[in-house]
C-alpha cells in the first residue's frame, strides 16, 4: 500500500471515529484494531503498522472514502437500490456479489451517508456473544449484561430508530449458530428495521445446501430472506471505465490498459488507477 493510499485510509478512519462518543468506543467497533493503532494511524506513526493491518482498517472504515469517488457501476447501483429499499421498507435481503465488484466500498459508503444505518464485517472467529457485542459497538452502545440483555439492548435501540438498516458483510464467514442469532434479530426487528446479509457466492451456496441437507436452522435462515438470493456475479462491460473516469483517468489508452490488467476486478482497477494518477501528478 502506497503512502498516498495510507493517507486516504487515515482520513477515512478519522471520519469513522468521529461518529462515536469516544475513540475507545470506536476501537471496540473494529475487528483487530486497538485504540493504540488508531492513535498511531491518526498521528502518522506508521512504521510498525503492517500492510495487512492497513488493509484491515481500510476495509472496515471505507477505503478511499475521501478523494476516491464512486462510479455508477452495475453492482454499486444495484446495492444502493437494495440498501435503500431495505432501509425504507424494513425488508430483509440476502445478496451474493462476485469478488472485486466493490460491495464493501458501497456498503460502508452507504452507511456513512445515511442516518440510522449500521455496518458490521463478518468474522469467522465470532461466537454469539462476540457477534452481538460487535453489533452493539457498531451502533455505539456499551456492551454489558447477559446475552438476552445485550440482544434486547440492540433490538430496542435499532427498533426505536425510524427507517434503520443493519448490513452484515461477508456473512458467509459466520458460524451456523451466529447465523441463527442473526435470523432471531431479523424476526425481532420485523417491520421496524431493514437487514441485509451480504456476501459472496459462498453465502448463497452454503444456505441453499444447508436447506437441502435439512441442517438445523437453515430453513429459517432461507425464509428470512424470502427464500431467494439476489445475485450479481460479473462486472458490467463499462464498470472499470466508469471508475476510471470518476477518479480522473480519461486517457483511452490508460483506461484500456487498466481494463485488461484488472480483468474487471475493481480492487485491482483501484490500485492501477491510483498508480496512473500518481504518475500523472509526478510528471
Amino acid at each position: 500500500m502506497t503512502n498516498e493510499q495510507k493517507k486516504q485510509v487515515r482520513d477515512a478512519l478519522v471520519r469513522y471515529v468521529q461518529k462515536f462518543e469516544t475513540q475507545t468506543r470506536a476501537a471496540e467497533s473494529l475487528e483487530g484494531v486497538g485504540i493504540s493503532t488508531i492513535s498511531q494511524v491518526k498521528h502518522n506513526n506508521w512504521e510498525l503498522i503492517s500492510d495487512r493491518l492497513w488493509h484491515n482498517i481500510a476495509r472496515q472504515v471505507g477505503f478511499y472514502c475521501g478523494e476516491w469517488q464512486p462510479a455508477d457501476t452495475s453492482a454499486h447501483l444495484l446495492l444502493r437500490i437494495l440498501f435503500s429499499d431495505a432501509q425504507h421498507y424494513a425488508m430483509t435481503y440476502g445478496i451474493a456479489i462476485g469478488e472485486g465488484l466493490g460491495k464493501t466500498f458501497t456498503a460502508t459508503r452507504y452507511v456513512r451517508e445515511n442516518d440510522h444505518t449500521y455496518y458490521l464485517a463478518g468474522n469467522k472467529e465470532h461466537n454469539r456473544r462476540t457477534f452481538i457485542t460487535a453489533l452493539l459497538h457498531a451502533a455505539g452502545i456499551a456492551a454489558k449484561g447477559t446475552m438476552p440483555e445485550m440482544i434486547q439492548a440492540f433490538t430496542d435501540h435499532i427498533g426505536n430508530r425510524e427507517e434503520s438498516l443493519v448490513i452484515v458483510d461477508d456473512a458467509e464467514k459466520l458460524k451456523d449458530r451466529v447465523l441463527h442469532l442473526l435470523v432471531f434479530l431479523v424476526n425481532s426487528l420485523s417491520g421496524n428495521s431493514g437487514m441485509v446479509m451480504l456476501g459472496g457466492d459462498q453465502l448463497r451456496t452454503r444456505i441453499i445446501e444447508g436447506v437441502r441437507m435439512k441442517k438445523t436452522g437453515f430453513e429459517e435462515i432461507y425464509k428470512s430472506i424470502w427464500q431467494r438470493f439476489i445475485t450479481l456475479g460479473y462486472p458490467g462491460p463499462k464498470d472499470v471505465e466508469l471508475v476510471c473516469r470518476a477518479n480522473g483517468v480519461y486517457d483511452e489508452a490508460i483506461i484500456n490498459h487498466i481494463k485488461e490488467e484488472s480483468k474487471g476486478n475493481l480492487h485491482a482497477a483501484t490500485l492501477l488507477i491510483q498508480e496512473a494518477n500518481g504518475m500523472r501528478r509526478a510528471a
